[in-house]
């Protein structure tokens, strides 16, 4: 649950809480917890000047899992990238789909892809 940002956490009624934990307990896919451990271990940091392709960094800034120091750090470091913010927890897409369809959609259009 520490994917939801905190205003989606607490304006859930206790009931659709009980089915959301519900459902990310069923969900968790095998292999779960090997994928949180290599987060911790990989740094691809050198890798990110490298980048060439037009990059768009979504900094969700009620994000439990990432910091915005990092997203920024993102920004900052690839080559022309473009950031944009979102007031949500680490899965935007489930918290504000519209916003983030459109932050997506309007990089893509001004990038022609």
């Amino acid at each position: 649950m520490v994917a939801l940002g905190t205003q989606a956490l607490e304006s859930m009624p206790a009931e659709q809480l009980q089915q959301t934990l519900g459902y990310v307990a069923a969900g968790a896919a095998d292999g779960s917890s090997e994928q949180t451990d290599l987060v911790g271990q990989v740094d691809v940091r050198d890798d990110l000047a490298g980048i060439t392709a037009p990059t768009l960094v979504i900094s969700t800034t009620d994000d439990r899992l990432t910091s915005t120091t990092l997203h920024r750090h993102l920004a900052e470091t690839i080559l022309g990238a473009h950031l944009a913010e979102i007031a949500t927890g680490h899965l935007p897409m489930l918290e504000r789909t519209e916003e983030w369809l459109q932050l997506i959609t309007d990089f893509l259009d001004k990038h022609h892809a």
